[in-house]
């Protein structure tokens, strides 16, 4: 336990000087870096868990499409004519799960019904995706853009940026039509195959490298999130102190916050903490104790070794510290 010396615009006790005892500026300074170091952590955690995690979400989906997508038309382009239908079916999967993430909520009641037609190998689920997306989801979303931006939609297309949710979608209703036009009569790869693996080819360039979130990812976040109630907190808990004051008055008068002992009044003061916490506490001849914190309140000790040395001359100084015996 260690104490510091008194400051020089103080004296010691018994000399006419009333001990005053105030918050003191490392406590102030420490509680405002803590809840400083709280709400960084808390915004920053908020700001991952509703715009980082759900963005890499949505950029790995896009990477799935496009790698699935890249999966069914490669072998095409490339000179087989035989269509692979389990490839295909799962790039008509890989859009709906995406669809899922990133469709309009208008739209949700529809694109949640394309599973069922995904999964049994419905021939027409890639009809109805490619009817889905260019009439409804990439009009709707244009607009939804244009309105946001204040252009025509028309030209929505040429200003947005690349990785907005307009020209993404633009992007895979390509790819659903190489999707549903695979092959010529001939067997050789369409115009629409090919445009949709180039669309495919830009969306691995754009995300190709993202991963999915792990598991842990959002608990984390909300590790983060929990530091923000202790910001109000720490505050709170430091304009209550600033606001309080200690003093004992040189006729041993102790005013503390909210009451004011009398010599009489001050029946006992428990030591029993000093040295472990900076903490001790003043008995009041009633019973009840109101603890002087050391820790909190700057040259608390001044106050707590006049109170100490009065009852205890033989165990305590005026500073608060513990009589050295002789040997």
């Amino acid at each position: 336990m260690t104490t510091t010396e008194p400051s020089p615009d103080q004296t010691a006790h018994g000399q006419g000087t009333d001990l005053v005892v105030r918050v003191g500026p490392a406590y102030s300074i420490r509680c405002t870096l803590v809840a400083l170091i709280c709400l960084v952590l808390g915004v920053w955690g908020v700001w991952d868990y509703v715009e980082i995690i759900p963005r890499q979400i949505r950029y790995f989906a896009r990477a799935d499409v496009a790698r699935a997508y890249q999966r069914f038309a490669e072998p095409v382009i490339s000179g087989n004519p035989e269509i692979d239908s389990n490839a295909r079916r799962l790039a008509l999967a890989a859009i709906v799960s995406d669809l899922k993430i990133e469709g309009p909520a208008t739209l949700s009641t529809e694109i949640d019904g394309l599973d069922a037609a995904v999964t049994s190998g419905d021939g027409a689920a890639v009809d109805r995706i490619d009817l889905l997306l260019v009439e409804r989801v990439v009009p709707e979303l244009a607009k939804q853009e244009a309105n946001r931006a204040g252009v025509d939609p028309s030209k929505i297309g040429t200003i947005a940026s690349p990785a907005s949710s307009v020209r993404w979608m633009a992007q895979m209703a390509a790819m659903v039509s190489g999707l549903r036009s695979p092959t010529t009569a001939a067997g050789e790869a369409t115009m629409p195959l090919k445009a949709g693996m180039s669309a495919a080819q830009q969306t691995l360039g754009l995300y190709g490298e993202v991963e999915p979130p792990n598991s842990y990812d959002r608990p984390i976040q909300w590790l983060f999130i929990l530091c923000l109630p202790f910001v109000p907190w720490y505050l709170y808990g430091l304009i209550q102190s600033r606001r309080r004051s200690y003093r004992l008055s040189d006729d041993g008068t102790l005013h503390l916050p909210g009451e004011t002992w009398s010599p009489d009044d001050l029946a006992d003061i428990d030591m029993s903490r000093w040295m472990k916490s900076s903490k001790a506490w003043v008995v009041h001849r009633d019973g009840h104790r109101v603890l002087l914190d050391d820790y909190i309140y700057k040259d608390m000790y001044r106050i707590i070794g006049a109170i100490a040395e009065a009852r205890y001359p033989e165990s305590w100084t005026a500073n608060a510290k513990p009589v050295k015996k002789d040997a």
